[in-house]
């Protein structure tokens, strides 16, 4: 695994950065297929492109899934769909709803996991019989979770299937995630984080990543044959 560290001085200038890095998988790959997450950050980038890259990305070859959703409907304001859709999808004509393959989280968790597990089959790039992401988009929380992956459940990080059914902590609200299997076999995994109360987490992550990686889902990202890419604000790497 290669990885690179990427530090910015704030959420305009680090969308900026993550913007030309996109530009470059563009001017390699015919199609890419991105998993998104949820999130402060990826809101921020969300905004810079519906204000800033109507017409400047090749929307037409990129395809949308996502990391984790909520098991709740699109238009609550926790669901991960409904923020991409409010921010994004709804701003830029140039995106065909049919290149957006969302998982429902209004559905019966167990099956709409099994069901989103044969779309990422049908419908993305597979590698040694798994689904593989040109580019993977993924948070991390405060606790060191990352999808839907919490350190009281990290058991559910090499679940054999690409979908499964985690739980928050303290809401018990159930989330659809994909797993390590699916995570891992990314060709591109991108860490989005900003903020002063991410510093400690980025900094023991970076820097011990296999001493919590018994403890952290977030510090089991080590893709098997791709790159890791870190891309911070200046307050989540003060700790550096």
């Amino acid at each position: 695994m290669k990885e690179e560290i990427n530090v910015f001085q704030d959420a305009n200038s680090l969308s900026e950065g993550f913007t030309a890095f996109l530009q470059k998988l563009l001017s390699v790959y015919p199609h890419v297929n991105i998993a998104l997450s949820g999130g402060t950050t990826p809101k921020a980038v969300f905004d810079y492109w519906a204000a800033n890259c109507k017409d400047s990305i090749a929307w037409d070859r990129i395809s949308f899934f996502w990391s984790d959703e909520r098991c709740v409907p699109a238009d609550n304001a926790m669901n991960n769909y409904g923020m991409a859709r409010d921010h994004l999808f709804s701003k830029i004509p140039a995106i065909n709803p049919k290149s957006i393959y969302r998982i429902h989280g209004e559905n019966e968790p167990e099956e709409e996991a099994v069901w989103y597990s044969e779309v990422l089959k049908r419908k993305t790039l597979q590698r040694n019989g798994n689904p593989c992401f040109e580019l993977m988009i993924l948070g991390m929380g405060d606790d060191g979770h990352t999808a839907s992956i919490f350190p009281n459940q990290i058991e559910l990080w090499d679940h054999k299937e690409a979908c499964t059914v985690g739980e928050h902590p303290t809401s018990g609200m159930k989330r659809i995630t994909l797993t390590g299997t699916v995570i891992n076999n990314a060709q591109h995994i991108v860490f989005l984080a900003m903020g002063k109360q991410k510093a400690e987490m980025v900094r023991d992550i970076i820097r011990n990543k296999k001493k919590f990686s018994t403890k952290l889902p977030a510090a089991r990202v080590n893709p098997d044959m791709g790159y890791l890419y870190w891309f911070l604000d200046s307050e989540a790497a003060s700790l550096l």
